[in-house]
């Protein structure tokens, strides 16, 4: 089982308690609940932060968050896309039950989700920045929003509570500057304006580093000169994997088949070579990318200095997060979607003042978000919530968790396109500690599966499913794949896997 990794300082597990519950050895009182900052990034992969060991950028910020809470090291998407992933984040819920299983669904503002319940619990609830769900945000005293899928980066427009809604993708207030200075500067404001005597949660959600990357002026050189190191199979030939057979027509996935506008000025240097042109655009889309997250990290950096500054940090909650993994030149990628582990992974950071520091290796996920801060804040988790709270592990307690964590991506849109395989076609998974088995239902030739062991291969290169020594380990994973579809109610995945199914 996963245990606490890399511990570096645990107060008195009491004590703790005694902050998050209110509990005490003196007087009774009521119970002081913890404010809670929740600061999500889009398509931010760890690869690109300093604090999960990486050096393709410093973030002192985020490394500073990290320092004073737990870095989770195997965090994961439910499924790695954006508006998807963020109607999981509210629910608690998978996508097939949220409702929101591809970009083109809108989330239905009616059903629960944690905002609600901490609002109808006596927080302030308030949400800045990217929404992408369509319709009107529910549960928050107050919000400001970007319409459609965040927007532009310079100038941006928020649609803020009050305004009429209308269409999700439209309307809303020009705001001078650069997005995600704007976003903070939004949020900070609110901050100033609440009522100090109840309990808030504030959610931050960025714009970046999702394209197109137009940085801030500030940091339009920041990288210039740099070269980076390419990943050791930046220039992978997908043999025996899901990627082969579709190679060609992967121009949401490969570096070399970008298709942004951005990236075609670039794509104009290329000479036929594969390596040399891989190498080309892996190199000028770091740079640009990377500038993004410079940006983040300010903000960040922002937040809690106002934190520290207004005697809130000590009873503050904040959480850091992307909605999903990104692919920097791993495998030849750009991108998100897939489940190999730089798509799917996430990072996730939780500073729980007076608890625990250090690393936790446990399975978690976007999923468990819900369910942490409602426990946090003292509020009942709703038995349909299909998260576990993180509260524990978040104390530094050795604990019972979950060993299999189950993914499903629905492809992004509807309608397939030839040239964007994996927009349009779903992917199914598990992941253990140690192993992942990985079903592509509708794949090119037919449904197609693979197996790594993460522990010998990390880098997902060598496909076992047919080692006939991994047989059993095989049909043991997908046993576990067919029992976590039916306990998260996936219908349609666990008919389809049944054990009377005849299986590829």
């Amino acid at each position: 089982m996963n245990r606490l990794s890399a511990l570096s300082a645990v107060v008195p597990i009491g004590l703790v308690l005694g902050w998050v519950t209110g509990e005490s050895s003196s007087a009774p009182s009521a119970p002081r609940r913890p404010n809670i900052v929740y600061i999500m990034a889009d398509d931010h992969g760890r690869q690109a932060i300093s604090a999960y060991g990486h050096d393709l950028i410093a973030t002192p910020n985020i490394d500073r968050l990290a320092r004073g809470g737990i870095r989770f090291d195997r965090a994961m998407a439910g499924n790695s896309i954006c508006s998807p992933s963020r109607a999981m984040l509210l629910s608690g819920k998978y996508n097939h039950l949220c409702g929101v299983r591809r970009l083109s669904e809108h989330f239905d503002g009616s059903q629960q989700t944690f905002p609600k319940l901490l609002q109808q619990a006596g927080y302030q609830t308030a949400i800045v920045g990217k929404w992408h769900l369509f319709t009107e945000p529910t549960g928050f005293t107050y919000y400001n929003v970007a319409p459609g899928n965040g927007g532009r980066y310079v100038d941006p427009v928020l649609k803020e509570i009050g305004q009429p809604w209308r269409d999700g993708n439209t309307g809303g207030t020009v705001h001078k500057g650069y997005m995600t200075d704007v976003v903070t500067d939004v949020a900070l404001d609110w901050l100033n304006r609440r009522d100090p005597q109840k309990p808030f949660c504030l959610m931050i959600h960025h714009k970046a580093p999702h394209s197109p990357h137009i940085p801030a002026e500030r940091h339009k050189d920041l990288f210039a000169d740099r070269v980076f190191a390419e990943p050791a199979n930046l220039l992978d030939d997908y043999a025996g994997r899901a990627p082969e057979p579709v190679a060609g027509q992967l121009d949401w996935s490969r570096l070399i088949q970008q298709c942004e506008g951005q990236y075609q000025p670039v794509k104009k240097q290329f000479t036929g070579d594969k390596a040399h042109d891989t190498r080309l655009m892996f190199q000028q889309y770091l740079r640009n990318y990377l500038r993004l997250v410079a940006a983040v990290d300010e903000n960040v950096g922002r937040v809690l200095d106002y934190l520290d500054k207004n005697a809130l940090a000590d009873n503050t909650v904040v959480l850091y997060t992307s909605d999903n993994g990104y692919f920097l030149g791993e495998h030849g990628f750009y991108n998100k979607m897939w489940m190999y582990e730089e798509g799917f992974s996430i990072p996730m950071i939780i500073r729980l003042p007076g608890a625990a520091r250090g690393t936790r290796q446990e399975l978690v996920s976007i999923l468990d978000v819900a369910p942490t801060v409602l426990d946090l804040a003292g509020v009942d988790v709703p038995g349909d919530m299909q998260g576990c709270s993180m509260k524990r592990l978040l104390l530094g307690e050795r604990s019972n968790w979950r060993e299999a964590f189950y993914y499903h991506y629905y492809g992004v849109l509807g309608k397939p396109r030839p040239a964007n395989w994996i927009g349009y076609h779903e992917i199914v998974g598990v992941r253990t500690a140690t192993a992942k088995l990985v079903y592509y239902p509708t794949w090119k030739n037919g449904p197609f599966w693979e197996y790594f062991d993460l522990k010998r291969d990390p880098s997902e290169m060598k496909n076992l499913y047919h080692d006939p020594q991994r047989k059993e380990e095989v049909a043991a994973m997908k046993k576990t794949l067919r029992e976590l579809a039916a306990r998260y109610q996936d219908a349609e995945i666990a008919t389809r896997l049944a054990p009377t199914t005849t299986a590829p």
